[in-house]
């Protein structure tokens, strides 16, 4: 008995080229882009509000006391 593997039935027939895979869309990749940007964006933000909250904090009080003593109590 001749194995089914190895039958020449299908040899010569034409099987059509299977269609190029598509990649992502255009929209999808601008919006990736866009929310990779807001992260960037709000992590660059967290971090020089950390590095910057002191100074930051220092001019705001210099600033409140100085509006405190300057204004005369009722």
């Amino acid at each position: 008995m001749q194995d089914a593997y190895q039958d020449n039935t299908y040899q010569n027939e034409y099987y059509p080229a299977p269609e190029p895979k598509k990649g992502m869309s255009g929209w999808l990749i601008a919006l990736i882009v866009v929310l990779v940007l807001i992260a960037v964006c709000c992590l660059c933000l967290c971090l020089v509000v950390v590095l910057a909250g002191p100074s930051v904090g220092n001019t705001f009080s210099t600033i409140i006391e100085q509006i405190m003593t300057g204004t005369p109590m009722p």
